[in-house]
């Protein structure tokens, strides 16, 4: 008697499972493009890649950072980062199917504010980065939500 109920119960169990691997499926792989883009942004640029890492970028680029427009074109926010080059940390977050861009973490050593003397004071400064990509392949878009800096003890 006792056999019925607990054969429905691991059938169920079983139903559960599989039904909750199905709608938690892996998502699809990035189209290539997207991908491309993340191997020449995510790599901390040097001035031997700089150019690499530029050439993702559209000539109508516009950047903004925390609802702020901080750079209107590509040759203003390539003038920007050319002082971050060797400083920056990326780690790409996600991609979201039909939205063509491309979500990255940065975390770069700040020390814009300091007086040259200084020696010791990592300010390691967070941002969230989106990367909005056109039909052209290219990023036409930046924006940008910035943290303050902490004071945080080096790696």
């Amino acid at each position: 008697m006792l056999k019925r109920p607990v054969t429905l119960i691991c059938g169920l169990a079983f139903g559960m499972m599989s039904a909750s691997t199905i709608s938690a499926s892996v998502a699809p792989p990035p189209p290539s493009f997207i991908d491309d883009i993340a191997k020449q942004i995510v790599p901390t640029p040097t001035a031997s890649g700089f150019d690499h890492y530029v050439a993702v970028f559209a000539d109508d680029l516009t950047v903004t950072m925390d609802g702020k427009q901080i750079a209107p074109n590509k040759v203003a926010w390539v003038a920007t980062e050319r002082h971050r080059l060797g400083k920056v940390d990326r780690i790409v977050v996600g991609f979201a199917k039909g939205y063509d861009a491309l979500l990255v973490i940065e975390r770069y050593d700040d020390r814009s504010g300091l007086s040259p003397e200084m020696l010791a004071d990592p300010r390691y400064t967070a941002r969230a980065v989106r990367y909005a990509v056109g039909s052209d392949h290219l990023v036409h878009n930046i924006q940008i939500v910035q943290t303050d800096g902490i004071l945080q003890a080096p790696n």
